[in-house]
């Protein structure tokens, strides 16, 4: 990559100089190609007392490369490189060597990753907050992938618990209504919408329930979660998503949480207070706040007791990387897992949590709070139906996780540029078309014609490609895919809009055809990476 090559190179005067490298960053820039702060960042060096300084300093230390045209120093000291447009057209024909792995690596070859996502209120219909969370995960961990990580997607379902307690006397209180067996006055803690409605009706028609039929409750409960599990998975489905492994709570208390409780117990990390367990590990994490394990009511475990031992199982085969995908909503419940993963005997820094903010629906200029089905939010499903899976999902990586987004309706269903996701896809099948057309039985590319502006744009954007995965894989920072998919599709379409790329100079024609085959196998890499589809037509 290049990025490297200059890291490399700045790094030998480094070495040279005695100056440690462990600050060198190297990143690309909106005023050259590439950027590097190191100067800024060493402070003084020698006789040299300011970033400018030592800036100009390294600039004239710099041993030659033909892959590097200019170097300027830019207040206040950052050094900016620009590549030879010569060299890195060279660097085309490999691209089209590896087609559907171009951009992949094996740097993290030999690794296992477990990356939880989506997780969602076992209560009610998957809402458009939770989803966010979705394609997040899913498309980390096909970027973990492609860096050579061995990933695991998996879903916990938290489906006990006192909001699962309350969910179910809702429903029961709804179908003896319904078969006429009384009125539940309900309270603001009670579930109401359609879609409990409906859940109740289903149940009745399932589970052949009467007036006559004694109502098991507690089977009936169970039931009506389980169906909400699988609609939820069903909506990940729709999404694009499948699990690799599924985890219940029920499941994991009744099999695993007493076990883990005892041996924390036998660690001396608990304490007996008020009447229930506590978790009191007393390190840097909890910063001295506790938290129950088993509650003073007949020593239930905790949903935190539970999670306990879920992590347990999450470490269990050493992986080398465990992802939570989880809503700002559980920002204080991350420092107790940082304690119990500490506890449970693993590794802390293995452990990554990624918080993303909820999500608003815009309609026009106006906000949407109100869903037909669900009564106080939006559900996934009714934003899928409107806008498919290819702009639900591109839209929803378009912000970083801790910003809050408005996700636009009717901007997402437009056919036009100002669509991002059209616009890329555009691109995409545009050059498709271009590739249709070419003639056959032309003589082999002549790169060096490449020589224009706008096809050396878009060659190093196109070579920038390994370069963004590699950082998303360390700094899962996703977002990083939709834009570069725009900048690309946009550099494309003013190459495509200054030059004619099929035309009656053959050789110039084969320059610029393997120009668009590199293009649009990148921008279908980084579209496949987003789990959105790259048409060849629209």
């Amino acid at each position: 990559m290049i990025k490297k090559d200059i890291e490399s190179i700045i790094k030998k005067v480094l070495e040279e100089e005695k100056i440690p490298t462990e600050a060198l960053l190297v990143e690309t820039s909106e005023h050259a190609d590439y950027t590097t702060n190191i100067a800024l960042r060493l402070g003084k060096f020698g006789k040299y007392h300011t970033p400018i300084e030592i800036a100009n300093f390294l600039v004239r230390s710099l041993p030659k490369s033909p892959l590097i045209s200019q170097v300027k120093v830019a207040p206040p000291g950052f050094i900016n490189f620009t590549i030879n447009q010569k060299e890195t057209i060279k660097l085309l024909p490999q691209i089209l060597n590896d087609i559907e792995r171009y951009g992949y690596s094996e740097i993290n070859k030999g690794k296992k990753a477990r990356v939880e996502f989506v997780s969602a209120n076992p209560t009610g219909p998957l809402h458009l907050g939770n989803a966010r969370g979705g394609p997040l995960g899913d498309s980390l961990a096909f970027v973990l992938e492609a860096s050579g990580y061995e990933v695991i997607r998996e879903y916990y379902n938290n489906n006990i618990g006192s909001q699962v307690d309350i969910f179910g006397n809702s429903l029961i209180g709804l179908i003896k209504e319904e078969l006429g067996l009384g009125k539940v006055e309900s309270n603001e803690k009670t579930y109401q919408g359609i879609f409990i409605e409906e859940l109740a009706s289903k149940l009745i028609k399932e589970m052949n329930l009467s007036q006559q039929a004694s109502l098991e409750e507690e089977k009936v409960k169970a039931r009506g979660v389980e169906i909400l599990f699988e609609e939820i998975i069903a909506t990940c489905r729709q999404m694009g998503i499948e699990f690799d492994e599924i985890y219940h709570e029920s499941e994991v208390q009744k099999e695993l949480t007493l076990k883990v409780i005892e041996e924390l117990k036998k660690k001396g990390l608990t304490k007996e207070k008020e009447g229930a367990l506590w978790f009191a590990p007393n390190d840097e994490f909890l910063a001295d706040k506790e938290a129950v394990l088993e509650r003073s009511d007949r020593g239930r475990p905790t949903y935190f007791a539970d999670d306990i031992a879920y992590h347990k199982i999450k470490f269990e085969n050493k992986p080398d990387l465990v992802v939570n995908v989880l809503g700002s909503n559980h920002h204080g419940h991350v420092p107790r897992l940082l304690a119990a993963i500490k506890a449970l005997g693993e590794d802390v820094n293995k452990y990554k949590v990624i918080l993303y903010q909820y999500v608003r629906l815009k309609k026009g200029e106006k906000i949407v709070k109100m869903s037909k089905r669900a009564g106080n939010f939006i559900t996934a499903d009714e934003v899928l139906e409107e806008v498919g899976k290819d702009a639900f999902r591109f839209f929803l990586l378009m912000h970083a996780p801790n910003t809050h987004m408005d996700f636009d309706l009717d901007l997402a269903k437009e056919t036009s540029a100002d669509n991002p996701v059209y616009y890329v896809q555009y691109a995409h099948a545009r050059m498709n078309s271009i590739l249709k057309k070419a003639p056959e039985g032309l003589p082999g590319a002549n790169l060096n014609l490449l020589s224009s502006p706008q096809e050396g744009a878009l060659t190093k954007k196109i070579l920038q490609f390994p370069e963004v995965i590699e950082e998303i894989s360390t700094s899962f920072a996703v977002h990083q895919l939709p834009f570069y998919a725009i900048k690309l599709a946009e550099l494309f379409h003013s190459f495509y809009e200054t030059h004619k790329v099929i035309s009656e100079d053959p050789e110039m024609t084969q320059a610029r055809l393997t120009l668009v085959q590199a293009t649009k196998i990148t921008l279908a890499n980084c579209l496949k990476l987003m789990g959105v589809s790259a048409p060849e037509r629209m």
